[in-house]
């Protein structure tokens, strides 16, 4: 049986949602609760410009997830933010 395990995921949010990050950031913490995962804690770093544009941004909203979930979920869950249009980039790494 698996168990869960610790993860930190950082977003970045487009910044046409910068006013609507709220909604976008309780869409990720849904995406995580829905598939085995709960939030133990999150952290919202705010809008910064971006090295390289990233579907025709500059900029980006930064927002990080402490969270622990099945290691078979971490799949579904890249999947599904990688889906939404709202979410630029997608990094999940496992904490140890």
């Amino acid at each position: 049986m698996e168990e869960k395990r610790a993860y930190s995921g950082l977003f970045i949010i487009s910044p046409d949602k910068e006013d609507a990050a709220d909604a976008v950031e309780n869409d990720i913490k849904s995406i995580i609760n829905e598939n085995s995962g709960n939030v133990v804690g999150e952290k919202k770093i705010g809008k910064k410009h971006l090295a390289c544009p990233m579907k025709k941004k500059k900029d980006g909203v930064y927002y990080e997830v402490a969270f622990n979930a099945l290691p078979s979920a971490i799949e579904r869950i890249t999947r599904l933010c990688r889906i939404n249009t709202d979410i630029l980039r997608t990094l999940i790494d496992r904490v140890k």
